[in-house]
C-alpha cells in the first residue's frame, strides 16, 4: 500500500529543517579530514558545489534579493556545510568565502556556517571564528548595534557555536 501525504494544508515552510538534515546526512558519509586513503575536500570543491555557483547545479542566488525564493538545494547545502565543519574540512574556506555564505545565504545556510565553522574549529579559541559568532549575538554587540536583526535560529547557533570554539579551554 502507498501512502500519500497531502501537503496543501501546510505551510510553505515544513520541509526548510528536513531538508537542512538531509544535507547533514549526506555530509557525514563523507571522509573525515586527514583520514588515511581519503582525498582532501578542497575550497574549490565546496565553492563549486554550492547551489546557483555553476551552470550544471542552476539554483537562483538568495539572501538579501526578495524576488527570490530559497529552494530545498539552498538547505540541503546549508546541511552539507554544517556536516563538512564537523568533519573538519571548513577550515579551507576563507573567512571571505565564509562572509558570502553568511550574507547571501538563507538562516539555514547561516546555521550551518556557524556551527560548522565552530565545530571545524573547536577548542582553539580562534579570534575571527569568535568575532564572527558574537556578531550573531544581539547581547554581546554595543549598543549602537542593538537594532540590527537576527534570526532565532542563527542567535542559538551562535551561542552554541561559542560553546564548542571555547570547548575546555578555561575562558
Amino acid at each position: 500500500a502507498t501512502l500519500a501525504l497531502d501537503t496543501s494544508n501546510c505551510p510553505s515552510d515544513m520541509s526548510v529543517w528536513p531538508e537542512f538534515h538531509n544535507g547533514v546526512a549526506a555530509g557525514l558519509r563523507l571522509p573525515k579530514a586527514g583520514d588515511v586513503g581519503s582525498g582532501q575536500i578542497t575550497r574549490t570543491w565546496i565553492v563549486y558545489n554550492r547551489p546557483g555557483a555553476n551552470p550544471s547545479n542552476p539554483a537562483p542566488p538568495t539572501g538579501n534579493n526578495t524576488n527570490s525564493q530559497p529552494t530545498s538545494q539552498d538547505h540541503t547545502h546549508a546541511g552539507l556545510l554544517f556536516a563538512l565543519g564537523l568533519h573538519g574540512h571548513l577550515s579551507a574556506l576563507s573567512m571571505t568565502d565564509v562572509y558570502d555564505y553568511l550574507t547571501q545565504g538563507t538562516v539555514t545556510t547561516t546555521v550551518g556556517i556557524l556551527l560548522g565553522m565552530s565545530a571545524c574549529k573547536k577548542g582553539t579559541c580562534d579570534q575571527s571564528v569568535s568575532k564572527m559568532l558574537c556578531l550573531h549575538i544581539p547581547s554581546l554587540l554595543p549598543p549602537s548595534f542593538a537594532t540590527m536583526e537576527v534570526a532565532p535560529p542563527a542567535r542559538t547557533a551562535a551561542v552554541a557555536g561559542i560553546g564548542l570554539l571555547y570547548m575546555r579551554s578555561g575562558h
